[in-house]
């Protein structure tokens, strides 16, 4: 048994400090969205500036996903084990994008959305569309060190949009500028981490 820690309070002792590391930040990312086939024509020039919009991206623990544990009894012994399988195999993920409006009236990033959201299903008509019709083929996220060089990157495929919210409510004492929350699904992804050259 030790009788002595390993590392004093000092930086000296600390290999990340002496070897001028950086840690990972959360706010150097950048997202890329692919409309469905439907939109992109019409939105082809809004496509690009959603990017610029996103302030936030949630859910991307989805990514990191492990099978639950399971138990059985022997004795009144619990012996533990990993289940076999997955509880789902999805990921669920939020993006936060800022509301403007360009030209004094066009709400593009609202409009973008509120027309992918009536692929699925228009409240105004009753039309339902295919999957084919309302699934994107890609989302892609990409996270960098502060100098902008990337060393994660992320493409969801088969994504589908299942809400937008954040227009609840209206505030006269509120100087908020307005941002929209866009929920969405998508069935699987390819990670990649930048490997040490």
């Amino acid at each position: 048994m030790a009788t002595q820690l390993a590392h004093k309070p000092h930086i000296s002792n600390v290999t990340s400090g002496m070897q001028k590391y950086d840690p990972m930040h959360s706010a150097i990312f950048e997202v890329q969205f692919s409309l469905p086939t439907q939109l992109q024509s019409r939105f082809q020039q809004d496509e690009a500036l959603l990017t610029e919009q996103v302030t936030e991206v949630s859910g991307l623990d989805a990514l990191q996903k492990t099978t639950a544990a399971g138990s059985q009894k022997f004795l009144g012994v619990d012996v533990s084990f990993l289940n076999p399988v997955l509880d789902n195999t999805y990921a669920d993920l939020t993006i936060t994008l800022n509301l403007n409006i360009r030209n004094q009236v066009d709400a593009f990033v609202l409009n973008v959305f509120k027309e992918w959201s009536k692929l699925g299903y228009d409240l105004g008509t009753g039309t339902r569309t295919l999957a084919e019709d309302y699934i994107s083929d890609s989302l892609f996220v990409a996270e960098a060190n502060r100098n902008g060089v990337v060393w994660r990157t992320v493409k969801f495929h088969r994504v589908m949009l299942t809400g937008v919210t954040g227009l609840d409510s209206l505030n006269y004492t509120s100087n908020d500028a307005r941002t929209l929350q866009c929920t969405f699904r998508a069935d699987y992804w390819e990670e990649e981490l930048a490997a040490n050259e």
